[in-house]
Formats: structure tokens, C-alpha cells, sequence
């Protein structure tokens, strides 16, 4: 995305041993199935919320891994009040899970929508990158 309206980047720590691919990372990050509890808290409130705004309701595959690109995993969703891109790369060597996220806010819902997201975002991502920790290297 050339220009996002806004973007964060989180990081974490993850073992060296085992590896993981970054694809899988994704995989885990954003199965929604595994997100702790606080965290699917907020996805259930979205779904009521999104309605009033003339947003559509989440799709199970939102979060699926596109394509991979030069060892990153992109998810990718363009929607008609927002396009968004999130960057998931695993560096095994280094010992640190990265995920990038970029927003496009297209229309007035959108910038609404987005208002309370992008301040829960990064504990929101750090939670999600946490919790695909704990069940990928334990």
C-alpha cells in the first residue's frame, strides 16, 4: 500500500527452535478460533456494532494468507469503508515475529469504524501474536 492512512508494526519474541515458516505464523496469529477471550470479546462487539455504521459483518476468511512475497505472508481485505494489508515475517534467526499493518480509510464509515480500532489495535495484535506463541512453541 503506497500511502495508508495508518499503519503499526508489532514485534515479538519467538524461540529460535522450532522454526516456524512466516505463513504459519499468520496461520496462528489469526486464527480466530484461538484468540484469547478479551480479544474475541471485541470481534463479537464488532459484529453488532458494524450494522449501524452500513458495514458488512466479518467473513471467516478475512484473515487468510493471500500470498507470500520475499518471506512475508500477506493477508489482504478491501472492503467499501476501508483497504487493509497486514505483513506477517518470522526472523528464526533473529528471534522476532513481525506483523505490519496498513489501512486505506475510504469513506466516512470507514474513518468511523477505524476511530476506536486504532487505539485497541496494537494491544489487540499483540495479544493475537502472543497467544499463536504460546501454542506454536510449547
Amino acid at each position: 500500500m503506497p500511502a495508508p492512512d495508518w499503519a503499526e508494526a508489532t514485534t515479538i519474541t519467538i524461540p529460535s527452535v522450532p522454526t516456524h515458516t512466516s505463513e504459519e505464523w499468520a496461520q496462528a496469529v489469526f486464527d480466530v478460533r484461538n484468540v484469547p477471550a478479551p480479544v474475541l470479546a471485541m470481534f463479537w462487539l464488532r459484529e453488532r456494532v458494524v450494522g449501524l455504521l452500513g458495514i458488512a459483518k466479518g467473513r471467516p476468511d478475512t484473515f487468510t494468507v493471500d500470498k507470500i512475497a520475499d518471506g512475508e505472508a500477506l493477508i489482504e481485505a478491501d472492503e467499501k469503508h476501508l483497504r487493509f494489508v497486514a505483513s506477517v515475517q518470522a526472523d528464526n534467526d533473529a528471534g522476532l515475529l513481525h506483523v505490519v499493518t496498513a489501512v486505506e480509510l475510504k469513506n466516512r464509515a470507514g474513518r468511523i469504524y477505524f476511530a476506536p480500532v486504532q487505539v485497541l489495535h496494537g494491544v489487540i495484535t499483540r495479544a493475537m501474536m502472543t497467544s499463536a506463541r504460546k501454542r506454536l512453541c510449547t
